[in-house]
């Protein structure tokens, strides 16, 4: 009797679904590699969006797969909101720094432009007022004779919605009056005394308003010479800028 021919034996072809698997991930390699050479931010940006779809197992623009949605498509989800906060900020600090150059100019209309210091910086804008304008020496009380001036500088900040922050300072000589124990206790007179008149007597919100006081601990410039002494006694008020994060 002939011998029966045994099956052709077929080779094995499980090989194939992980051989395919390292292909796709050396091609992913590649693509990586080769955005990170490039400087082009456009055809990085696309690269980087045909390796999401890769891994993912999706055609373009789909979401779902083993990745997250590519962060450039969730930016543009939100592009618009980012404008619209740009542009609030951008509004809210030209508001404020017309409100400072306002207070600047109607202070040098009345002769006292070396006496203010208007600064607009990262968190706000900065309003210096020297003491000697606003009060007699060792006193937290405001004369009537600069209540115009303050009325002045409270016309300008009524326009405005933002928070407030009023601080005292003073210069390093001790405090000799009767009235006050400490450097300290007087910078915190003088700003309360600024707070209670722009909110009592010309319509600031008091829920926009607090206080600072730091004594002589803050100087602007060196207490070495009765010039930068006057420097250091000043009243300052901070407008808040907006979308502060």
């Amino acid at each position: 009797m002939k011998r029966k021919k045994k099956p052709e034996e077929h080779a094995d072809e499980g090989w194939l679904l992980p051989y395919s698997d390292m292909m796709t991930l050396l091609l992913a390699l590649f693509i990586v590699m080769f955005a990170m050479a490039k400087a082009d931010s456009g055809k990085i940006d696309e690269l980087s969006n045909e390796f999401n779809v890769i891994l993912s197992g999706q055609s373009s623009g789909g979401n779902g797969g083993i990745l997250p949605a590519h962060p450039k498509q969730s930016k543009h989800k939100s592009k618009q909101k980012e404008k619209d906060e740009k542009k609030e900020l951008t509004n809210d600090e030209e508001k404020i720094q017309a409100a400072g150059e306002s207070i600047k100019d109607e202070l040098t209309k009345s002769g006292h432009s070396e006496d203010i210091d208007v600064d607009l910086e990262q968190d706000g804008l900065r309003i210096a007022i020297k003491s000697g304008l606003l009060f007699s020496p060792g006193s937290s009380d405001i004369p009537s004779s600069v209540e115009g001036i303050v009325k002045k500088i409270a016309d300008s900040l009524k326009e405005l919605d933002n928070d407030l922050i009023i601080a005292g300072y003073t210069d390093n000589v001790p405090n000799q009056t009767a009235q006050f124990d400490s450097n300290w206790e007087l910078s915190a007179a003088r700003a309360i005394s600024v707070m209670e008149f722009l909110v009592k007597h010309h319509g600031i919100s008091e829920d926009r308003v607090s206080i600072q006081a730091y004594g002589e601990f803050k100087p602007k410039v060196p207490n070495n010479n009765d010039e930068n002494r006057a420097k250091n006694r000043r009243v300052e008020i901070f407008i808040i800028k907006k979308n502060i994060k």
